[in-house]
């Protein structure tokens, strides 16, 4: 895949779609401040900073339920606190084997899991506060190595960033481990955040850089980067409000939208670096996705065009289209439908239905020669209950005298959207 320039095209799908364009986010936040063993509240409309809890040793990655409980690991303790709605502390868990708590995440089949950093500890949490080894330096084979960031994907498998290491490992449902990455993009790698259309975003504590995975075929790239707001990027959540946030060595508090662009949300280097950072609004995850089906038609040069989801759809959600490979420089359209379709067409295969509800949309495709047109098309769901559940059919086409019939196609998209 070629990189070029990121394109805004949202307005022309929004007006296919009945979509709206983007809109700001104002949400509490909840940031780990180790330098005052506290985690801060952040008001989402005034922007102010006031004590939430305290008396805590090395706060670190936590986690809101839809209980309105607050769980954080604390490194210095070896602990996992459980915290209320007013800020109190209640213990749910410490020693054995924890040491040094780096980060906690909700586990599918209830509890909570744990990563140990010094220990090489990945620790499923029963909600008693019973804790059960998963797996360690010996039982991975060697493949934990400081482990950290911790995420579930919408199938069950966990993500752990080696720390230390330098990979990201995968473990299945069934305790199965296996390495999943070992990217050079990898520098330290931190907290992790997936969303339901197969993307991995993992912050790289050594650069200023959060670097994107795909699920599907473990391509890497560098999703946003900013040396200016983005030194040492640790914890990563994807918020519902809208895009990614993370938080920094520069004292800062960052929003990254779907283009990778950042927006700093809040800085006070009294507090020293913040460390995590958590939104109550997340604990119940957006349930819809993006899932790709179907095949492509080759373009110029042999490249299979392709078409992705970045985020997850829910009213009032930031997301974009991900377009790739296309020949640059040309024209095409992104048809949307409300049925999937196998139709011969333009000298491929339609996939979706041309019947009632299909539509159009136009488009300029930037770069230029083969697989040089790689964008996204940001945009913002509608805030509209009226929308849950809805499915649409995309595919996107270009003209392409390199292509049978002279038309690349990328594969279907389904666009299912959640609550």
């Amino acid at each position: 895949m070629n990189p070029s320039p990121l394109v805004p095209f949202g307005v022309a799908l929004a007006a296919a779609a009945g979509l709206a364009g983007p809109a700001a986010a104002s949400v509490d936040t909840y940031l780990s401040v180790p330098v005052q063993g506290a985690i801060v509240k952040v008001d989402g409309v005034t922007g102010q900073a006031t004590p939430f809890a305290t008396g805590l040793g090395i706060p670190f990655y936590g986690f809101w339920t839809e209980a309105g409980k607050l769980y954080m690991p604390d490194r210095l303790f070896g602990a996992i606190f459980e915290i209320d709605e007013q800020g109190n502390l209640g213990l749910l868990t410490a020693g054995g084997l924890l040491s040094s708590v780096v980060t906690v995440a909700p586990a599918p089949g209830g509890g909570l899991v744990a990563s140990d950093l010094p220990l090489n500890h990945v620790v499923h949490v029963a909600p008693n506060g019973t804790q059960t080894l998963i797996h360690d330096a010996v039982t991975s084979g060697g493949l934990l190595d400081g482990p950290g960031g911790l995420a579930y994907a919408p199938n069950g498998d966990l993500y752990v960033a080696n720390n230390i290491g330098n990979t990201l490992v995968r473990i299945a449902p069934d305790g199965t481990i296996s390495l999943f990455s070992a990217s050079p993009l990898l520098a330290a790698p931190g907290g992790i955040a997936i969303d339901r259309s197969g993307n991995l975003f993992v912050g790289q504590y050594n650069t200023d850089r959060i670097v994107r995975f795909r699920l599907d075929t473990g391509e890497a790239d560098v999703f946003a980067e900013d040396a200016s707001l983005m030194v040492r990027p640790n914890d990563v959540k994807l918020a519902r409000s809208g895009g990614l946030l993370t938080t920094t060595k520069l004292s800062n508090l960052v929003r990254i939208d779907a283009l990778g662009q950042l927006t700093e949300e809040f800085k006070d280097v009294a507090y020293g670096e913040i460390v995590g950072v958590n939104t109550r609004e997340d604990a119940t995850p957006c349930s819809g996705s993006f899932v790709p089906y179907g095949a492509g038609t080759a373009g110029s040069g042999g490249h299979v065009p392709f078409l992705r989801g970045i985020f997850d759809p829910c009213p009032g959600h930031h997301i974009a289209l991900e377009f790739g490979d296309f020949l640059g420089g040309t024209v095409g359209a992104l048809f949307v439908g409300l049925q999937p379709a196998s139709l011969p067409a333009l000298g491929g295969t339609l996939l979706v239905s041309p019947g009632p509800g299909f539509a159009q949309v136009p488009l300029p495709y930037p770069g230029s020669g083969p697989g040089g047109a790689d964008f996204r098309l940001p945009f913002t769901l509608g805030d509209n209950p009226a929308f849950v559940g809805l499915k649409l059919y995309l595919q996107a086409a270009a003209a392409d005298a390199g292509a049978p019939g002279g038309v690349s196609l990328s594969n279907g998209l389904e666009e299912t959207i959640g609550s």
